[in-house]
């Protein structure tokens, strides 16, 4: 392509300058903003492609870091259950020492009243631990409600049922989004401690495996055997603690029932007529009429319903083991969510990171790189300035020709 050599009203070497000037001054632009910002897209136009596919990773990395919170709330909902029901542990093994040192008969009848008493005050703070362990407004381990027959907290009636299903306020189950996709969810459902058999839904808790009603019914044992009232209570009318601690309830009755039918036997049978004979046989009716006396003394015991029977079947010591193990099945259910949920932030977080490592690889500044491009149109800058102005002073050669006229 050629160009006039001589003309005045178009300098063609001075627009090619100026536009080759232009250029060097947007790169040199376009590489400032680069180093000054660290991104090597700032604008659509510097990487369409780039920009869309960044705008995914970006939001992907804040969806992320939202369901890391999320995933880290979680855990600290199961640490609050789990610490509450780990101290629960420790009361009921409390209350597992104090039965088996009941199971003798070598103290008085006061010396198991305390017994007693200590592991019904143990079980009232079982109770207020079910209603006071919340996060957040949410109800962890159920409620604790007494009702039937007037009974209240402290004190036992016939008819006396304990009730752990909250009727009101944030009681699960609760779900969480712990990830990026919309099903990337999990949800923990409400197990309370001290619900009943009448209320645990059909199949029961993780579909059966968690048996619960054992903490219900060593509560109404336990304040059945603190109450002192005759005919009420199951309170120790003599040291016979190995029968109230070692025997079941159903054994208690049937001796009840034995006494009753022995004494009924004596009275019936015909006095004998040797003195001697007439004495014993006395003796025996006057010990069957105390042993009837004192069982009498007694109400009748509590049936409370489990998922094997009923607890008057089984002895306080062996309540209270079914108790440890109802709570060592809750532990194991919040415990399993927080092994899963410390895998999820260990994945969350891997995720996260390979993110923005591709992330960084899509829009941020190559330092080496771009440096480089800056001193590269820095000087194609410089050089387009220079020939600028040779490009500006070749009309004077028209101007020369002109003078030699």
């Amino acid at each position: 392509m050629s160009y006039p050599s001589s003309v005045l009203n178009t300098n063609i070497a001075s627009m090619i300058a100026q536009r080759n000037l232009g250029g060097a001054q947007s790169a040199l632009a376009t590489s400032v903003e680069r180093l000054s910002s660290g991104l090597r897209i700032n604008r659509a136009k510097d990487d369409a492609a780039g920009m869309a596919v960044a705008s995914v990773i970006s939001s992907q990395i804040k969806i992320s870091g939202t369901a890391h919170r999320n995933v880290n709330d979680a855990i600290s909902m199961m640490q609050t259950a789990e610490g509450a029901l780990q101290e629960a542990t420790s009361m009921l093994q409390r209350i597992k020492e104090l039965a088996t040192q009941g199971a003798n008969d070598s103290m008085s009848k006061e010396q198991y009243y305390f017994l007693v008493q200590e592991m019904f005050q143990l079980m009232q703070e079982l109770g207020n631990v079910a209603g006071r362990t919340t996060f957040n407004g949410n109800n962890l381990l159920g409620g604790f409600a007494v009702s039937g027959d007037g009974s209240s907290q402290t004190v036992y009636n016939t008819g006396m049922k304990i009730e752990g299903t909250p009727t009101a306020g944030q009681n699960g189950p609760w779900e969480f989004l712990t990830g990026a996709g919309t099903n990337d969810k999990m949800q923990i459902d409400l197990i309370p401690i001290f619900a009943n058999q009448a209320e645990v839904p059909d199949g029961g808790y993780g579909g059966g495996a968690i048996e619960v009603g054992a903490l219900n019914a060593l509560y109404v044992r336990v304040a059945y055997l603190a109450n002192t009232k005759e005919g009420i209570g199951g309170a120790i009318p003599t040291g016979r603690g190995f029968d109230v601690f070692s025997k079941s309830e159903k054994d208690y009755e049937t001796a009840k029932t034995d006494a009753k039918q022995k004494l009924k036997d004596l009275e019936a049978s015909a006095v004998p007529p040797d003195p001697v004979e007439a004495a014993k046989r006395f003796d025996k009716l006057e010990a069957a009429r105390e042993e009837v006396r004192i069982l009498d003394l007694r109400g009748a015991a509590p049936k409370t319903e489990l998922a094997s029977g009923t607890a008057d079947e089984l002895s306080l010591n062996e309540l209270v083991d079914k108790a440890i193990l109802q709570i060592n099945a809750h532990r194991s259910y919040f415990g399993a969510f927080y092994g899963r949920l410390e895998h999820n932030v260990a994945n969350l977080s891997a995720i996260t990171e390979n993110l923005n490592a591709a992330l960084s690889r899509v829009q941020d500044t190559d330092y080496g790189q771009e440096t480089a491009n800056l001193t590269r149109v820095q000087i194609l800058q410089q050089a387009a300035t220079a020939m600028l102005a040779q490009a500006n002073a070749m009309p004077n050669v028209v101007l020369g020709l002109l003078r030699q006229q």
